[in-house]
């Protein structure tokens, strides 16, 4: 009988009952296997640990950071209308005198329409700004230094031909070594939409000692957005903007070029955002490439409130994935700033912490990376030191550190502040909020001399 009742039981309908009643415990017995999993290869990447603070390095603003391989750091910035650059040697612990890198005129600067500069091997040291002519034009210059930043031959006009100004610019170098600038222009005005420019770009093949004619990759640009550019390899660029569409609506395009900026893809519209908007929002997308992929940041205004999206490209800028937002919980984000990492992108920020004094705090900058596949990590938030800081930049050493820069608005004026990252193995965290290398009070301003 006791045979028969076994052989009862395991009849296979009674089997297909027993495995019914089983699955939903399978299945959260996976859910939770692969949520460790998860977990743990979270906390098994490494992440970058930040100072504490920033550290003021003086005054000035709109600061550029370069590098060599020595692991000299490079510090430009804007001061009384004029570049200064800086050397440290010990890795920002501290700088040298400033040595005046313009030439002529004065430079012109406000808002995204700062002076750049790139820093590459064989002792090549690039900088980019826009010299004011008069009150109603201003025009493109480029110094070149071969001798690491000790002194600068005599800047040369980016484009000579333009009768127009030229501004709202940016600066990159390929993978062989040309030299590319892209620029907002007006001498196309009236071809395209009403109160719109023109995005131009030209290059140098002999080391910035002169430049190509220069090419018109698209009408109806908005007129005070810095454009970004971005490399596959030595002869794919991309270029993104923020273009002008019917009833004033301002979203963001890409363009690429395989034949190193001779011409140019008809543009994507990266993301219906369909943000109206009548006037500029100076607010430029940035790009950066990584494991063949091209990534996009910018800034947008979805219903009533300003938001840092990213959406990223597998067929060079044919199509995007669908936009994420980068800024959780976060106010007023703005001036995304992306940089290829040694497998991940990194992204800076500004933005307002939603819980200070109702939402009206100061700005402080926020760093996050991006995964090839776009996975995000954690927000880190990089302090203030005294006023709002704005308007960042962002280097990476290989292989592990990360130089972070901003400015910041203070009673005297402007200050150009730092805050420095290495790569570590992050400690276990459940938490979503956003990380803080800790809660020390500012440092105090430390004051270079300038040679002036």
């Amino acid at each position: 009988m006791n045979s028969r009742g076994s052989e009862k039981h395991s009849t296979p309908a009674t089997i297909a009952g027993a495995r019914r009643k089983a699955l939903p415990i399978i299945i959260i017995t996976l859910i939770a296997i692969l949520g460790l999993s998860t977990a743990t290869g979270r906390e098994g990447s490494q992440q970058f640990t930040f100072e504490p603070t920033g550290r003021g390095l003086g005054p000035g603003g709109y600061p550029q950071l370069g590098v060599r391989a020595s692991g000299d750091l490079f510090l430009l910035r804007v001061k009384d209308h004029n570049l200064w650059l800086q050397t440290s040697s010990d890795g920002g612990d501290s700088f040298d005198e400033s040595r005046r890198v313009n030439d002529g005129g004065e430079v012109a600067s406000h808002a995204e329409n700062t002076p750049q500069m790139v820093v590459r091997s064989m002792r090549e040291f690039y900088a980019l700004w826009a010299a004011e002519d008069d009150h109603d034009h201003s025009s493109l210059r480029l110094a070149t230094s071969t001798n690491w930043g000790r002194s600068f031959g005599k800047s040369i006009p980016v484009d000579p031909s333009g009768a127009a100004s030229q501004s709202f610019y940016t600066l990159a170098v390929g993978a062989d070594g040309a030299v590319y600038a892209a620029w907002l222009d007006g001498r196309d005005r009236g071809q395209g939409k009403s109160g719109s420019s023109a995005l131009y770009v030209a290059k140098s093949t002999n080391r910035g000692q002169s430049f190509e004619k220069s090419v018109r990759v698209a009408l109806n640009v908005c007129p005070c957005c810095r454009p970004s550019i971005a490399f596959t390899d030595a002869k794919t660029l991309y270029i993104g903007w923020r273009g002008v569409l019917n009833d004033d609506i301002r979203d963001i395009f890409v363009s690429a070029s395989t034949d190193g900026g001779a011409t140019f893809s008809t543009p994507t519209r990266v993301a219906e955002d369909n943000w109206r908007i009548n006037g500029c929002p100076h607010s430029g997308p940035s790009l950066a490439t990584m494991g063949g992929k091209l990534f996009t940041a910018w800034r947008t205004v979805t219903g009533d409130r300003g938001r840092v999206y990213i959406a990223s490209s597998g067929d060079n800028g044919a199509h995007f994935s669908a936009k994420v937002e980068v800024d959780t919980n976060l106010h007023d984000a703005n001036h995304p700033q992306l940089l290829a990492l040694d497998g991940s992108v990194g992204l800076a920020f500004q933005a307002r912490e939603a819980s200070g004094e109702n939402g009206w705090g100061k700005y402080d900058i926020y760093f996050r990376q991006i995964g090839q596949d776009g996975s995000l990590a954690p927000l880190q938030r990089l302090r203030h030191v005294a006023g709002s800081a704005t308007y960042p930049t962002l280097l990476f050493e290989r292989p592990d550190h990360l130089f972070v820069a901003w400015t910041e608005g203070i009673e005297e004026g402007q200050m150009v502040v730092m805050a420095r990252g290495r790569l570590t193995a992050p400690k276990s965290s459940n938490t979503r909020q956003p990380t803080t290398g800790g809660d020390t009070p500012p440092v105090s301003v430390r004051r270079n001399s300038d040679k002036q």
